[in-house]
């Protein structure tokens, strides 16, 4: 792919992330994105099947960009290092990229009602869980943290669900300042907990 024409491709998909962001996936038209990318419906049509298929690469196309951008280069010397970085990339991009989580929670609805759209945002999710598990099994080989090993999945999971709990909250109470110490000290207690050792087994209970 040409540069021009891998760049006139990058700039739809940010148009309409923005788009779908504010207006919702079910408000948000062709007409709409071709004018929020200032390119005609037929360049669109071009180069994207339908709305759907559009949605759907939009999704994987911020996904990969967030994974790069908040995972890359996050190491440390200790456990609490590790979580501290975390912590640091994660509250950039929620100042950075406030339109990201809207439209990733927007795509959750939308995935209730399109295949297409859910296998998408499941591939999207298993990337996330895959890159913070070899940070985790990396950390491990390194003896940072002293879990089993085998867990380190269970624990990638736990941790972007802590941080999709957070992203929602954030959404709901825009007020919110990310700057509130107290705040993150306790997501960061929480997310130490995370990898620690197990210490006690914890059954679910049926009923």
């Amino acid at each position: 792919m040409s540069n021009s024409k891998e760049e006139k491709i990058n700039h739809i998909l940010q148009a309409a992330l923005m788009v779908l962001a504010t207006k919702g996936y079910e408000n948000s038209t062709i007409a709409d994105i071709s004018k929020a990318a200032n390119v005609s419906r037929g360049i669109l049509h071009y180069y994207f099947t339908d709305k759907e298929d559009l949605v759907s690469k939009v999704l994987a196309n911020a996904s990969n960009k967030l994974v790069q951008s908040a995972l890359a280069g996050i190491k440390g010397r200790s456990q609490e290092e590790m979580i501290d970085n975390i912590l640091s990339a994660y509250i950039k991009n929620l100042e950075k990229n406030p339109d990201f989580y809207a439209f990733l929670f927007e795509m959750w609805c939308a995935s209730r009602r399109s295949e297409k759209i859910r296998k998408e945002l499941q591939s999207c999710i298993s990337k996330v869980v895959d890159a913070i598990r070899e940070i985790l099994e990396e950390a491990w080989k390194n003896s940072m943290v002293k879990f089993d090993a085998q867990k380190s999945d269970e624990r990638a999971k736990a941790l972007l669900a802590l941080s999709d709990g957070i992203a929602f909250h954030m959404l709901i109470n825009p007020s919110e300042n990310l700057k509130d110490k107290k705040f993150w000290l306790a997501i960061r207690n929480m997310m130490l907990g995370v990898l620690k050792s197990d210490r006690s087994q914890f059954t679910l209970c049926s009923g």
